[in-house]
């Protein structure tokens, strides 16, 4: 029989086998509103005092790579951001993510596309709605969607599950004042 200490100490363990016990194919639909509820539960209940979870809080790197799946492709990051750090718009492509607050507060806006996504380069995108993500709060984002982060309390300890590694595929950022898409 397994302590309690032996479990916690393998909350992020428990929570990627759970991940890879509904993958099935990675083609659900359901798939991210799925990880969102798994990681809702991880993020209520890893405790800060696990080696994996107090090494990524006391090196407060703004990324890390917390697990990435050798046969599905998924990836599971890690995010430490001061008070105030926030990106710019962009988009994951084809790929759909997961953010979730395990600490301080984290907001995120998504945009949409005025433009029609019409000339090369040119992008015109305005806010549409805002989530806050407070501890224990994960909102799934999903292929084509426009958003920026914003740590509003800090430091805010964020995990973010992508479908696939972001390397890999055509994906943009957008630039508000000049009104441009890049590529990344």
């Amino acid at each position: 029989m397994q302590t309690l200490a032996a479990i916690q100490e393998n909350s992020l363990e428990k929570y990627i086998q759970e991940i890879r016990s509904i993958w099935g194919d990675g083609k659900d639909p359901q798939l991210p509103f799925k990880v969102q509820a798994l990681m809702k539960k991880h993020l209520l209940s890893a405790n800060p005092d696990e080696p994996w979870l107090a090494d990524l809080i006391r090196s407060g790197e703004p990324s890390k790579e917390l697990y990435r799946d050798p046969d599905k492709g998924f990836i599971q990051m890690g995010h430490v951001h001061p008070q105030g750090r926030a990106n710019s718009p962009h988009d994951h492509g084809p790929c759909w993510v997961v953010y979730g607050s395990y600490r301080g507060l984290t907001e995120i806006t998504l945009y949409q596309r005025t433009d029609g996504g019409k000339g090369p380069g040119k992008a015109t995108v305005e806010a549409k709605d805002r989530h806050r993500l407070s501890p224990g709060v994960a909102y799934p984002y999903l292929p084509g969607d426009i958003h920026s982060t914003n740590a509003l309390e800090g430091p805010a300890v964020v995990f973010r599950f992508l479908s696939y590694d972001l390397e890999k595929v055509e994906r943009y950022r957008y630039n508000l004042s000049e009104g441009t898409a890049t590529r990344v």
